[in-house]
């Protein structure tokens, strides 16, 4: 065997342990001290106010991010009242000004993106359907 080999040999030797917990030298598991487990938990602690701090923006936007989905989905009762109703007395345009659109976000407090995202999804779901209907319902009665 080369000196490489004898140590590898030795080395591997040293990290088995026996089946009663010890190792082969004979020493017993490594138990850490009172004073030892004491400086691991101030350790601990200290890396732990450095992660947050030096994460801490990242931590906020990914909270900010969980609390903006959360909130996400439905709009509120009185909100969708005041669009459904702007919708009700344009519905053969639904397409509202950029001066309706300030209007109803000042009557709303929503945002004007959330005020173009409103109308769109509402042609998608209503709007070409009403159209749709009347104008499939004008075809049958041209048939006629």
């Amino acid at each position: 065997m080369s000196d490489d080999e004898d140590e590898l040999q030795m080395d591997f030797s040293l990290d088995q342990s026996g089946t009663d917990g010890h190792d082969l030298i004979g020493y017993g598991p490594l138990i850490p001290t009172e004073s030892e487990r004491s400086l691991m938990e101030r350790v601990r602690q200290e890396l732990k106010i450095e992660l947050k701090q030096g994460f801490k923006s990242k931590i906020e936007d990914v909270r900010e991010e969980i609390l903006r989905k959360r909130r996400a989905g439905k709009l509120p009762g009185d909100t969708t009242t005041v669009l459904k109703d702007w919708w009700q007395q344009h519905s053969k345009w639904p397409y509202p000004t950029e001066d309706d659109k300030a209007k109803l976000v000042e009557q709303t407090g929503l945002q004007l993106k959330q005020i173009n995202n409103w109308f769109i999804n509402q042609r998608k779901r209503n709007w070409h359907n009403s159209n749709s209907q009347s104008a499939s319902s004008l075809k049958s009665k041209r048939k006629r």
